[in-house]
């Protein structure tokens, strides 16, 4: 009995040990999306401006959507900045759309008066039904989708100029075959 003891020990504890490994090896701010490679949800939602935006009014050109909230501090003022210069460097080429998560509307809005208003759509998602459809966790988040509608990339947290550069320039190149 003593002897069968000692094998349960490394099978047990040697598995665990594995598990415990490779969950601390990965970045725990990412996570995976299931839209990855499959067309984006479809949708129809009003803008600050009054303006009704859908999906299919984006295709054939890359976006990003971005899901952001006015009370989401100190993440969403910091990403603010960088889609501003985003939109400034790639506006022509590349659609930014802003999807207020569980905010209203006036303090979104007070929000960009403080920040800076790009030029870009900002929706307002009643229920929060878009971020239910695309699994949004919490903003800031983002979600790169190609000119096709198809969805490339996720990202969970503020995005980064250098982050934008590449995801923008895989979605240009994308476009361009």
């Amino acid at each position: 009995m003593r002897n069968l003891r000692w094998l349960l020990v490394p099978i047990v504890v040697l598995p665990l040990t594995l598990i415990l490994f490779h969950g601390f090896g990965r970045d725990p701010r990412e996570i995976p999306s299931p839209l990855i490679g499959k067309p984006a949800p479809s949708f129809t939602l009003v803008a600050l401006d009054g303006k009704t935006l859908t999906a299919d009014q984006l295709r054939g050109r890359p976006y990003v959507l971005n899901f952001w909230a006015s009370w989401c501090v100190p993440a969403c003022v910091d990403e603010h900045p960088v889609l501003l210069e985003a939109e400034r460097r790639y506006g022509d080429a590349v659609q930014i759309v802003g999807v207020i998560y569980n905010d209203s509307p006036g303090a979104a809005r007070a929000f960009l008066d403080r920040y800076g208003d790009g030029r870009w759509p900002q929706l307002t998602d009643p229920g929060g039904r878009l971020a239910v459809e695309y699994g949004a966790t919490g903003p800031p988040e983002s979600y790169f989708v190609d000119a096709a509608g198809i969805v490339r990339e996720k990202q969970f947290g503020p995005l980064t100029l250098a982050a934008m550069d590449q995801r923008f320039a895989a979605l240009l190149a994308r476009a361009e075959r």
